[in-house]
C-alpha cells in the first residue's frame, strides 16, 4: 500500500510542475518554450500509472 501512496505523490507532484510549466510559455513566441518540462511530466504520469496497473494486476493473480 506504501507503493501507492508514492506513486500518487508522485502523479501529483508531476501534475503541478507541468501546471506551473504551462503557465511559463510564452503563447507569442512558442520557440521559447518549457516543451521538455512538459514532455517529460506527461511522460512520468504514464509510467506511473502504468506501474499502478501492473502492480493491480499483479496482486489479483
Amino acid at each position: 500500500m506504501k507503493k501507492f501512496y508514492f506513486i500518487y505523490f508522485i502523479i501529483i507532484s508531476s501534475i503541478a510542475l507541468m501546471i506551473y510549466n504551462i503557465s511559463e510559455l510564452d503563447f507569442n513566441n512558442l520557440k521559447k518554450g518549457p516543451f521538455a518540462g512538459i514532455v517529460s511530466n506527461v511522460l512520468l504520469i504514464l509510467a506511473m500509472l502504468i506501474t499502478i496497473r501492473d502492480i493491480k494486476k499483479k496482486e489479483n493473480k
